[in-house]
């Protein structure tokens, strides 16, 4: 933990992190705690959940994004899916409410199957599915 804050500095623009990373980041046992303690060292930031979906602070709002039920099946590469669709939709206007959708969508469906990546094809699919939507 020490090495990590030493490494990081004071301030950051985004912190991608999963609960239990929050939770020893922030040295807390309670998830307020730990969304009070990041919003010290980052502009913004997201916590996932797993199935209780995902928070994220824009700087000034927090916001509640829903998970997509699904059978997880081999959770390798759900955060880094999260955070890559995330960024992509960012980057794409979506808006951090709408990237945060984009990103649980993306994280459930890589979560119900074998190994860490989804074909261009169904990428796109979500893509659609939340820019159409």
């Amino acid at each position: 933990r020490e090495g990590l804050l030493e490494m990081i500095g004071t301030g950051l623009d985004f912190v991608f992190a999963n609960e239990s990373e929050a939770l020893t980041i922030s040295g807390s046992e309670e998830i307020e705690s730990a969304i009070a303690y990041f919003k010290t060292i980052a502009q913004g930031f997201a916590i996932t959940r797993g199935a209780n979906g995902s928070l994220i602070y824009d700087g000034e709002n927090l916001l509640e994004i829903d998970s997509h039920p699904v059978q997880a099946i081999d959770t390798v590469g759900a955060g880094d899916m999260y955070a890559g669709a995330f960024l992509y939709g960012i980057t794409h206007g979506m808006g951090y409410k709408g990237a945060g959708n984009l990103a649980s969508l993306a994280a459930a469906r890589v979560v119900s199957t074998f190994g860490a990546r989804l074909q261009t094809e169904e990428i796109q699919s979500l893509r659609d599915s939340i820019v159409l939507g």
